[in-house]
């Protein structure tokens, strides 16, 4: 299939599979694939909200779906087919599965997964000049990766991560510290060494089973701009051709090799493997009360 042709299919799965409806959001623009969710009224909803009372979870919360490149050699254009993405084997003969594989005529792969979950194991320690990649966090929060650094409208030199990281999910107030290295990596509020930055801004994340959630995503301004290095992820320069990623569906044509360097994960590399994926529901709050929220439009990667 084109893209066009997996788009629709995709539609077709959550309209007829999922009995999810579309949604129109702020965040719709010209071009984009629709969304879908559980809106409240439906059963679809409710079945959610019941699972959820129950300690459980509904089925069709733990199936994702996106756009996967075809293995072997096929014309470009037509070289894509559905992903469905299913977070337990149990899942692969669940009805929706089966029916979202009737749907896509054939055309589609099912990927197990596992549980999607934030990740916090790792060791890091501190790290001056501020580099990407590096741990940092919310002084409230463990520990999460500095992701890259921007500047802000007003103009202030910052840096971007998660919500989860810098705003510990959404519990936090601006001009709240941020620390390096993070908490769980011995940093300490207490220490002004370890002080780096005061939280400026984030994009709060939805938790309603109904809700269609982008990005898990913050900015802290730095308090000494000078003292970060923009030109490095870990301790690998970073080549300003490489940076042009082009259209979102040529990330899964031309399977875009990916390098990343992360507080937990280190460094690793791999290839897009999916874009579009809609419906990933990620565990954002562990402990006794923990708590889920589902993103759409994600990128998928697989490697090392």
């Amino acid at each position: 299939m084109n893209l066009d042709g997996v788009t629709n299919a995709k539609a077709e799965v959550f309209l007829r599979a999922f009995k999810y409806s579309e949604v129109l959001t702020a965040a719709m623009d010209i071009g984009t694939s629709p969304t879908f969710s559980p809106l409240p009224g439906t059963a679809a909803h409710d079945d959610i909200v019941r699972a959820r009372h129950d300690g459980e979870f509904d089925p069709k919360e733990k199936i994702a779906v996106g756009v996967l490149r075809r293995s072997g050699e096929h014309d470009r254009t037509s070289n894509l087919r559905l992903g469905l993405f299913v977070q337990h084997k149990k899942l692969l003969h669940h009805p929706v599965v089966e029916a979202a594989q009737r749907i896509a005529k054939g055309e589609a792969k099912v990927i197990v997964t596992g549980r999607v979950r934030r990740q916090v194991t790792a060791k890091a320690k501190l790290c001056r000049p501020l580099l990407m990649g590096e741990s940092i966090g919310h002084h409230r929060v463990t520990a999460g990766t500095l992701g890259c650094f921007g500047i802000d409208q007003q103009g202030k030199v910052g840096m971007i991560s998660n919500n989860h990281v810098l705003a510990h999910t959404n519990r936090a107030k601006v001009g709240d510290i941020i620390v390096q290295p993070g908490r769980l990596d011995h940093g300490d509020i207490g220490n002004a060494e370890h002080r780096i930055a005061k939280l400026r801004a984030f994009v709060p994340i939805d938790f309603d089973p109904s809700a269609s959630n982008f990005v898990d995503c913050a900015f802290a301004s730095l308090d000494d701009p000078a003292n970060c290095e923009t030109r490095m992820v870990g301790q690998t320069d970073i080549d300003p051709d490489r940076w042009n990623l082009g259209d979102i569906e040529d990330l899964i044509l031309d399977q875009s090799p990916v390098k990343k360097v992360g507080r937990t994960t280190r460094y690793t590399e791999g290839m897009v493997e999916a874009i579009d994926v809609d419906n990933v529901r990620v565990q954002m709050i562990s402990g006794p009360r923990p708590r889920y929220a589902v993103f759409n439009r994600q990128v998928a990667i697989s490697g090392t």
